[in-house]
């Protein structure tokens, strides 16, 4: 606890010399000598004319853009005196946009925002690479803002996904001893995850990314866009696609100073610095979080029943049984670097380091370490007001270390690293907005189930392009098309097709059919693992496997009136070569990948949410998931087939005090599953397990007071549900009720900067 106090105050008086150095004085002093002499500047208010700190105004068509200070105020330098069109936005408010001019001792701008009725003027980018609106995209698409993470307050990414995404479960991998993922009934292997928009490396449980490399407090927001975005981002989209954005700097100056305690149920501590002065953006973060390991025993066995061949049934009690949810200690640290050169140009790099102690497992003679570091950059060059080129490149690399403690040596079984180059143009041509690209991934990979722990690599580019054609002021439609090429499987090609049609103001329908495709992985292929190490039996890959592909349909009505809005989206999947594990057939328990499943997948979601006037939101949803995987007659799925979410969220502010509670929920219906087994005379036996309904709730308080400081209370797992230790196959397990405490510090709103 020392050392976490010791950062603490280190990263206290870096908040302060950076303070000192920020402060300096008028909003509009130039730091670049004379070389900027024109400028535009102007302060941005709310409703109640109060100052907005950290709205974002930019020059639409160029590079230049600014965020407003503690005083609500803004000012953007530029190299000559004319017209522009500038567009001031801020989260949960009307986007507005105006004419300026900029000069030398320009009038300053007076720019009221008003509060949005709906979230359908959120900007988002992974559906097509460019900034629009939510309600003008016509993928479907969710976003969780950075005003829903901070109700929520959750400790880890897996908590708030679950909260807000219904049909999403997840799972505990009993080997890896780490979470897995299922989104209404699609695997880890077929959700993508981004960071930035940019792949990651690195393996947590069985096909799924570590998921604690994700830090809640350096995201910004998150956009998922369901169903096969293959198209666009290519193997491993099928089921959809979850884009974390990390955060950056929005105003002159920003330092947070953030504690969050929960005691035994994990204590996070997060200081920051950003910067963003003329042509110059930084952004620095630094994480320490901890969690202790836990036991989740049962305290009698679960009762199964049993149906013979011959139709009897017989009712079999287990034996009690336990799961340990190990521990862990890690240190995050995000640096973002942006500079603009002129209104065409602009870069930006950025580098994050990621370190995972985890706690010592029982009976393991070493202790593992999961380590990540990757650095990328990004060009953009905008040739004309309705054209951009974008050129990036990222460098990923994700290692898992063994580090045995008698003998003071580390060896690391485990490393995978990515690096990928892009290539992207987009450009508006009246009605047609055109998108083309170039991507290249090199994946090295070595892996403790190749054989002697040896490593492989692969090579794969692709083009992609598509067309969005705005028919009528009504209706557009999207296609597109991707050539994928694997030195193993050559070209495939994917394409898409879908349309949205405003049929009223307040009345949207979308509809879409996209194929999906996913390479198997080198872990697929080229597997020969002895499970255990002791024997038990090989698992092997297949240098034969062919790739999966889905066909997926898709449609959604959206309806939107006033502080109203209600979705429906149904979707259908239905996939080809799909892999799995098979026994050999040469009596053995070997196993091995092959392609030996058909399958398909069907799920309706529905949102309701509805604003009130006086700072209440309500938000609802529920998801069907049809995923009945059957096995002569009976369904062997896993997956619950009904889920919801439940959110209300009130915020108003009194005086100079703001006020804040928040109330989320989960829920899973109960269900039964089948297993098969072969008896000694050849007959098979089915064993059917049920699964209890499962709820949880989140209540958190907090209010922020003058100064810069907030403080927040809340209860996770507010009625104290406890899962059992037999169902972690289902869902990591929780161990009760748990307080949080948490503290932020905003050192410019403290300072006035």
């Amino acid at each position: 606890m020392k050392s976490i106090i010791r950062v603490f105050c280190l990263l206290l008086a870096a908040a302060v010399t950076a303070t000192v150095f920020a402060n300096n004085g008028e909003v509009d002093n130039d730091n670049n000598g004379r070389r900027y002499r024109y400028v535009i500047k102007g302060v941005v208010v709310d409703e109640y004319d109060q100052p907005m700190p950290g709205a974002a105004v930019r020059i639409v068509g160029a590079t230049f853009g600014a965020g407003t200070n503690s005083n609500g105020e803004f000012i953007i330098r530029l190299d000559e005196a004319k017209k522009y069109t500038l567009q001031v936005s801020f989260v949960g408010y009307d986007p507005q946009t105006l004419n300026a001019s900029s000069s030398l001792d320009p009038a300053e701008l007076q720019v009221k925002l008003k509060p949005s009725t709906n979230v359908l003027n959120d900007v988002v980018v992974t559906g097509s690479f460019i900034e629009k609106p939510l309600k003008d995209v016509p993928v479907i698409t969710r976003v969780i803002s950075q005003k829903d993470i901070q109700a929520l307050n959750p400790m880890t990414i897996e908590t708030l996904l679950q909260y807000e995404l219904p049909g999403l479960q997840i799972r505990y991998n009993s080997m890896s001893q780490q979470p897995e993922i299922s989104y209404q009934g699609m695997e880890g292997e077929y959700m993508l995850f981004l960071i930035d928009g940019e792949r990651v490396s690195g393996e947590g449980a069985d096909h799924n990314v570590d998921f604690t490399r994700f830090n809640i407090d350096d995201i910004e927001r998150i956009e998922v866009i369901k169903g096969a975005q293959s198209t666009i981002y290519g193997s491993n989209a099928l089921g959809g696609v979850i884009n974390i954005i990390t955060k950056t700097a929005n105003r002159p100056f920003t330092a947070n100073l953030n504690a969050r305690y929960a005691g035994s149920n994990g204590q996070k501590y997060t200081g920051s610095i950003g910067l963003k002065k003329d042509r110059l953006t930084s952004y620095s973060s630094l994480t320490f979080r901890t969690k202790d390991t836990y036991i989740i025993g049962d305290e009698e066995g679960k009762t199964t029943i049993t149906e013979g061949s011959d139709g009897t049934t017989s009712e079999t009690k287990g034996t009690p049984s336990s799961t340990t949810v190990w521990g862990y200690n890690i240190w995050d640290f995000m640096q973002k670097l942006g500079y603009t050169f002129n209104e065409k140009l602009s870069a930006d790099i950025k580098g994050a380091y990621y370190r995972n102690q985890r706690d010592i497992r029982t009976g393991r003679l070493y202790q593992e370490y999961f380590v990540d570091h990757s650095f990328g950059g990004k060009i953009k060059y905008l040739p004309s007001e309705n054209q951009q080129i974008t050129a990036g490149y990222i460098y990923d690399n994700y290692k898992k270390d063994n580090h045995y403690f008698r003998i003071d040596s580390t060896y690391t079984n485990y490393r995978n690293i990515k690096q990928t180059l892009r290539l992207d143009y987009t450009g508006t041509f009246g009605n047609h907005t055109v998108s083309a690209g170039f991507e290249g991934d090199m994946e090295y990979l070595k892996h403790y189930m190749l054989e002697d722990s040896s490593h492989v690599s692969n090579q794969a580019y692709a083009f992609y392009a598509q067309e969005t054609w705005n028919i009528t002021d009504e209706l557009n439609v999207v296609a597109g098309v991707r050539a994928d090429y694997h030195k193993k499987y050559y070209w495939h090609v994917t394409p898409k097709l879908s349309a949205m049609w405003h049929a009223f103001d307040f009345l949207t329908f979308r509809a879409g059919y996209a194929q999906g495709f996913r390479s198997p992985s080198l872990k697929e292929l080229y597997q020969a693992y002895d499970m255990g190490g002791m024997g038990w039996f090989m698992l092997y890959g297949n240098p034969d496997l062919k790739p999966e592909t889905s066909n997926q349909y898709s449609l959604s009505a959206e309806y939107n009136k006033g502080g109203f809005n209600m979705s429906v989206a149904f979707a259908h999947n239905r996939f080809k070569n799909k892999i799995a594990y098979m026994s050999l057939g040469d009596g053995s328990s070997d196993m091995m990948y092959v392609n030996a499943q058909k399958a398909k997948t069907a799920s309706v979601e529905s949102i309701l949410r509805y604003r009130f006037g006086f700072g209440l939101i309500l938000t609802a949803s529920y998801a069907w998931t049809d995923d009945y995987s059957e096995v002569d007659g009976r369904n062997t799925s896993i997956v619950r087939p009904h889920t919801a979410t439940f959110n209300a969220m009130y915020a108003r502010k009194f005086g100079k005090i703001g006020f804040n509670c928040s109330l989320n929920g989960q829920w899973g219906a109960g269900f039964d599953t089948y297993t098969r087994t072969a008896n000694d005379d050849g007959a098979y036996a089915y064993t059917k397990t049920t699964y209890d309904t499962r709820t949880m709730y989140s209540l958190n308080t907090g209010i922020v007071l003058p100064g810069g400081v907030s403080l927040n209370v809340g209860v996770d797992n507010l009625f104290n549900y406890k899962d059992k230790a037999s169902d972690s196959s289902l869902q990591v397990p929780q161990k009760g009720i748990s307080v949080i405490g948490t503290i932020n510090i905003n050192i410019a709103d403290m300072f006035r900067l």
